[in-house]
């Protein structure tokens, strides 16, 4: 298993041998002492030696050319590290760059590290290199000169990701460096190579404390690596799930998946997948998973903009009514088959039926009114003509619902048109009004009439301003908690063949809402 190490960033050593103490108890490994961020006028970190984890803590005294804070020249920072490995720190970090310009210095360094009494995790050095510009162009020959080291005992590479295919660079760099490498990928696109060191055999991963004490951009806490993301749980074995979607940060679909593998005893990880929202970034995503059977991608959940994008990837290979309704939210890897579905179409209908307190058979001819046109739209239209609905949908890309005409027989109407519907449905299936942007809505508030059933099948926040303005017109809401909660439950049932525990799913989305 990967060590978890806890990045420590602090103007004092007292202050940093607390926090260094902290790591250890909130379940990292090692903290990783970042010494280039203590004040200048701070003694030597021998005058604390005594209160720091000996053997538990890496030294660190990052340059500000490697995203550091450090100005002191290589000279300068090689005392600072040696005087870390005599008060009892396990490993030191030493960049690729200087320790090419230590020169016959390096031979104190591994001199002292080799005298070290220092236990715990073991104890030598950690080549790194960092590129904030982004991925290096010869990525591949810094990785192996580092491994020609000899005195390494293991490597850390770090850059920028420029979108979320940079992870499988890291993915595979760890993998092929067994115990010994490190690699991450910066920013929010690069969660995966934060969270699957585990998956890949890597050396370590590095996290933060909380929120405000991040060293990297995209750096995760030590909470939600192993809360959220299951990180006590993950190993080589492990199989990997997730949501494909842009934007994905709000979805909830991490701590509900997470929570019924953990219940149902399934080794697997759900983590959010912000995939660029072209076709041909989704498809360049699903290859790398699935030319990577080692990374054990089980189970992918599919939301906007890739609904349509998926049916096209999968082909002919989709369960009904997928194929009829032109959408997919569901892929399923198994036994090198890759399989998709929707279960957004009976989660919706099961949803709108319970809050009306209605049988399929009392939708035969009621007029429905739908905004937007994307997958959850084709869902629910799909839904609710194969009912008998005459359905109207307002949308505005004309070509998206001509699409959905096409398949349903339902009526097109501009956009703008919207606030004239006279429906006895109203469903929205557009984003408009999900959490972070909750104080939008969809549907101009004095086109609300008394009486009208309004499904809104936004679930963040649990009342969206159309729910609220819609109750006040005097209007029966049905929120979107429920569907997703169904077609979650679904899901989870079809990729692992265990039976879904909805109340416990309802639970967790219900805290989260």
């Amino acid at each position: 298993m990967a060590l978890l190490v806890g990045t420590v960033v602090a103007e004092r050593l007292e202050t940093m041998s607390t926090l260094s103490r902290e790591a250890l108890a909130a379940g990292c490994d090692m903290a990783e002492l970042r010494l280039d961020t203590l004040a200048s006028r701070e003694p030597g970190v021998e005058t604390v030696a005594g209160q720091l984890p000996a053997g538990h803590w890496i030294a660190t005294c990052r340059p500000a050319s490697e995203g550091g804070q450090s100005r002191a020249s290589v000279e300068h920072r090689l005392p600072i590290l040696l005087s870390a490995v005599r008060a009892g720190a396990a490993l030191v970090d030493v960049e690729l760059s200087a320790w090419q310009r230590f020169g016959m210095a390096r031979h104190d360094l591994v001199k002292a590290l080799a005298d070290s009494s220092a236990t715990g995790h073991g104890r030598g050095l950690l080549i790194s290199h960092h590129d904030f510009d982004g991925r290096p162009a010869d990525l591949n020959q810094i990785v192996d000169e580092m491994r020609a080291i000899e005195e390494a005992s293991a490597i850390k590479i770090a850059w920028r990701a420029d979108d979320i295919l940079s992870n499988f660079d890291a993915l595979d760099i760890m993998y092929h460096g067994r115990g010994e490498s490190i690699a991450i990928c910066m920013g929010e696109a690069g969660l995966m190579s934060r969270v699957l060191p585990g998956k890949c055999g890597a050396f370590a991963a590095y996290c933060a404390l909380d929120a405000e004490s991040k060293a990297a951009p995209g750096q995760l806490t030590v909470a939600e690596l192993r809360e959220r993301y299951r990180w006590d749980s993950i190993d080589e074995a492990t199989e990997v799930y997730g949501v494909i979607g842009n934007p994905v940060a709000q979805s909830v679909g991490p701590d509900v998946f997470n929570d019924a593998f953990r219940a149902e005893k399934v080794n697997g990880v759900y983590l959010p997948f912000l995939v660029p929202p072209d076709e041909r970034s989704f498809a360049a995503f699903l290859d790398a998973c699935i030319d990577r059977p080692w990374l054990d991608v089980r189970g992918l959940s599919v939301t906007a903009p890739h609904k349509v994008h998926a049916l096209r990837y999968l082909g002919d290979r989709v369960d009904p009514p997928a194929d009829m309704i032109g959408a997919v939210n569901t892929i399923r890897i198994e036994d090198g088959e890759v399989w998709g579905c929707n279960t957004d179409c009976d989660a919706a209908l099961d949803t709108l039926l319970a809050a009306m307190q209605c049988d399929v058979e009392d939708l035969d001819g009621v007029p429905v009114d739908v905004l937007g046109a994307g997958g959850v739209a084709r869902a629910v239209v799909a839904g609710l003509a194969d009912c008998g609905c005459t359905v109207t949908v307002y949308n505005r890309d004309p070509q998206r619902a001509q699409s959905l005409a096409d398949m349903t027989e339902c009526v097109l109407r501009p956009w703008e048109d919207r606030d004239k519907s006279e429906g006895k449905v109203l469903v929205n299936c557009t984003s408009v009004g999900m959490h972070p942007d909750a104080d939008s809505t969809p549907m101009p508030v004095e086109a609300l009439r008394s009486g009208t059933v309004v499904f809104d099948t936004v679930y963040r926040p649990r009342e969206t301003r159309l729910l609220r303005d819609a109750s006040a017109a005097g209007c029966v809401t049905v929120g979107g908690f429920g569907m997703f909660v169904r077609q979650a439950g679904m899901q989870f049932e079809y990729w692992t063949h265990h039976p879904a525990d909805y109340e416990r799913m309802e639970a967790v989305v219900e805290r989260l809402c």
